[in-house]
C-alpha cells in the first residue's frame, strides 16, 4: 500500500488557458483571432479596443468559458462585478489570469477536502 501523500490535481497552465480563450474569442467572431486585429494577439490585447468585441460578445465569451471549465468558473460573476471602464479595457491576459485564478482555487480547494 502507498501511504504518500496524494499531490492535487494540477489546473490547466497559463499557456493552455490562453490558447482556449483565443479560441473561443475566434469563435465568437467568426474565424482565426489574428484576422480581427492588426498583429500578434497578446495578453495585452484588448477585447473592446483592439478586437472591436461587444455586450454580446462578452456574454457569448462568458458562456463558452462556463461550458468549458463548468462551476469553477463563473464569468457572468467576474464581469458583473467590473465597472464600464474596467470592461472597456479588458484584456486577453484579464480572462486568462482570471480563469487560471479560479482553476488554482478549485484545486487547492479539493485538496483541503481531501485531507
Amino acid at each position: 500500500m502507498n501511504d504518500e501523500p496524494t499531490s492535487p490535481t494540477i489546473p490547466e497552465d497559463e499557456t493552455l488557458v490562453l490558447k482556449k480563450v483565443l479560441e473561443m474569442i475566434g469563435a465568437i467572431l467568426g474565424g482565426p483571432v489574428d484576422d480581427f486585429h492588426d498583429g500578434e494577439i497578446t495578453r495585452e490585447t484588448m477585447l473592446h479596443e483592439d478586437l472591436d468585441m461587444v455586450s454580446i460578445d462578452f456574454a457569448d465569451l462568458g458562456g463558452r468559458l462556463a461550458a468549458a471549465y463548468g462551476e469553477r468558473v463563473n464569468p457572468a460573476d467576474y464581469f458583473a462585478g467590473l465597472d464600464l471602464s474596467q470592461i472597456m479595457y479588458l484584456t486577453v491576459g484579464d480572462i486568462v489570469d482570471y480563469v487560471v485564478s479560479c482553476l488554482h482555487e478549485d484545486a487547492a480547494g479539493a485538496a483541503e477536502r481531501r485531507v
